[in-house]
């Protein structure tokens, strides 16, 4: 069953994270599904670039996330 934003989208699954791009310093908002954690890639929404997210979980399953430019 989804559940539905007052504006009748679907509401994301996971953490809502907001992050500035490395690159062009824009910030910007992020799903972090619960089940995901370490190093990943992903582009910047706005310039393109890729970031690279370190993502932690405290052992209540709190997420952090880490953003710096990807090698």
């Amino acid at each position: 069953m989804n559940e539905e934003w007052e504006d009748g989208w679907d509401r994301p699954r996971g953490d809502l994270v907001e992050v500035e791009c490395p690159y062009c310093g824009e910030r910007v908002e992020i799903v972090i599904e619960a089940d995901v954690w370490g190093s990943l890639v992903q582009d910047c929404e706005v310039c393109c670039n890729p970031w690279q997210l370190t993502v932690t979980r405290d052992r209540y399953g709190d997420v952090e996330v880490r953003i710096d430019r990807a090698q």
